[in-house]
């Protein structure tokens, strides 16, 4: 992050620092609940899928035997390992302690997490790549134009690396029977919605410091 070294930048710099640390506690937050409620959904498909659920009709997730053991097994172990990489930015936010890179790394986290998830289970398909968006949404918060960047380019990258395990799932020890792969008109429409949203978002976060200038100078006395 570049020295500010006009009065107004340093202003802008301190301000942007705090809300980057409260943003980094609510995106922590909405980080625990995402992840808690995608892998509530997963134990509901997966106990469908076992036949251990009543059959609730249109609310039957899974069809018999569609989730094998362990598949459940890598699920939950990448849940409680994101989990507990979550716990460990709300203890160090918790102690006063952010350091300037804690919010790329966790956004990298989230990446990595995501597309791990996404590689292991049905790929491109998956209904959860719609968590790239959330990722860039949650980089939002932060009042950070670079982390946008950040995760609008990673979450490119990211869901490309799916695509590649979809393309070839025998180099990755992938199930090589299940189809993962999506029509390029899918990839192109997904990569490109991604990049806009990056560009949406990091427009609304060049408008909110216009806004906070704009109202600093109408309260500064008139010379």
């Amino acid at each position: 992050m570049p020295t500010p070294t006009s009065p107004d930048q340093q202003t802008w710099h301190i301000v942007q620092r705090w809300q980057q640390y409260e943003g980094e506690a609510r995106a922590n937050l909405l980080r625990i609940a995402a992840i808690g409620t995608f892998y509530l959904i997963h134990l509901w498909n997966y106990f469908s899928s076992q036949g251990k659920l009543p059959d609730w009709g249109f609310l039957q997730l899974a069809k018999a035997g569609e989730i094998d053991r362990r598949f459940h097994v890598m699920v939950t172990l990448l849940a409680l390992a994101w989990l507990a990489a979550a716990a460990a930015v709300h203890l160090s936010l918790r102690a006063r302690v952010f350091p300037i890179w804690l919010p790329i790394t966790s956004i990298t986290v989230d990446l990595l997490f995501l597309s791990g998830i996404l590689c292991i289970s049905s790929g491109p398909r998956s209904p959860l790549v719609v968590g790239y968006f959330l990722i860039v949404a949650l980089a939002a918060l932060r009042f950070s134009l670079p982390l946008v960047r950040v995760a609008t380019i990673g979450g490119m990258f990211g869901y490309l690396g799916v695509l590649g395990c979809a393309k070839w799932p025998a180099v990755f020890g992938l199930a090589t029977e299940v189809d993962r792969s999506v029509p390029r008109f899918h990839q192109l429409v997904f990569l490109v919605g991604l990049g806009l949203t990056g560009i949406v978002l990091g427009q609304v976060i060049r408008r909110m410091r216009r806004l906070a200038e704009d109202y600093a100078q109408r309260l500064s006395p008139h010379e």
